[in-house]
């Protein structure tokens, strides 16, 4: 597993802190380690999240639980947890 370096939630400040707040987990109030890999670059957290939504919630001829089970299908050959 690689690590990559972030800034913690704690800390965050400015722009930084406002987007932690908006894309934290509503249910459980942590941020995903896949949006706070970004935390170093706010506009490449921006952009990563606006790309999710639209893979996973666009218009597309596959359904959202398609969508899922391609995004775990993915995770499993990449060796990384979902």
């Amino acid at each position: 597993m690689a690590w990559i370096k972030w800034i913690d939630e704690a800390v965050a400040k400015g722009r930084l802190a406002q987007l932690i707040d908006r894309y934290k987990n509503r249910s459980n109030g942590l941020l995903d380690h896949i949006i706070k890999i970004h935390s170093l670059d706010e506009q490449t957290m921006e952009d990563h999240l606006r790309l999710y939504k639209r893979l996973m919630f666009g218009s597309s001829e596959l359904s959202r639980t398609q969508r899922e089970m391609i995004a775990v299908a993915v995770s499993v050959q990449n060796q990384c947890h979902y």
